[in-house]
């Protein structure tokens, strides 16, 4: 009986294929003030290559998908200022005086990834992009039951929002290439995390593979 005990596995991990014209593709915070030279983390003095490396997958990623029709939305974390930011701000005093701030050029999508007015947006103040926005009215509306994540930070956002997707009884996919953090070594700790305990963990060449096969949604 112990030997049974010891030999089992308290999680497994999972593989969800992808449905045609029920697949969202969710990108998380991919903002000026994140991945941008002159963005307010980089111009803190905050090393900004791992964020970085997201940016040309995320690229092919949108191609791919933009292909197939299936809708992509953006959130952008920001707030007035330290006043409506929550403990978030306590936790990074260097945005005390600025930095994801809504209305700035900081606050916006990096122009590099090629966001489009016909996409979906969603402004969110907290690490989920579920809490206090309306990301869930936006999935059920298009009648997501998997939703494809990508963006930053890892092991804070991108962590947080796929839980709560799961919570929500979606379908969490997180493409691991296409997400990254300020902190790299807490990488590969979030995303086994996220594959033990709430979603799909895939890289971006099977990703795309699998959507390359699926009909283009209407």
């Amino acid at each position: 009986m112990t030997d049974d005990i010891e030999s089992t596995t308290p999680f497994e991990t999972v593989r969800w294929d992808l449905n045609p014209g029920r697949t969202v593709l969710v990108i998380i915070d991919a903002q000026n003030d994140f991945l941008h030279a002159d963005g307010w983390y980089a111009q803190k003095g905050i090393d900004i290559a791992h964020m970085r490396r997201t940016i040309e997958p995320t690229r092919q990623l949108l191609t791919d998908v933009r292909a197939k029709n299936i809708p992509v939305v953006w959130t952008r974390h920001g707030s007035r200022g330290t006043e409506d930011g929550g403990p978030f701000m306590q936790l990074r005093p260097f945005l005390k005086e600025g930095g994801l701030r809504q209305d700035t050029w900081g606050y916006e999508i990096l122009d590099e990834l090629g966001a489009i007015e016909a996409d979906w947006y969603v402004e969110k103040s907290r690490l989920s992009a579920f809490f206090n926005t309306n990301l869930e009215g936006v999935l059920r509306a298009l009648n997501a039951d998997t939703v494809l994540f990508a963006g930053i930070l890892t092991n804070q956002c991108v962590a947080a929002t796929s839980k709560d997707a799961m919570y929500r009884d979606f379908r969490p996919i997180v493409i691991e290439d296409c997400t990254g953090t300020t902190m790299p070594h807490l990488h590969d700790p979030a995303i086994e995390m996220m594959r033990v305990g709430w979603c799909e963990v895939r890289d971006l060449e099977s990703t795309l593979g699998e959507i390359r096969q699926l009909a283009a949604a209407p």
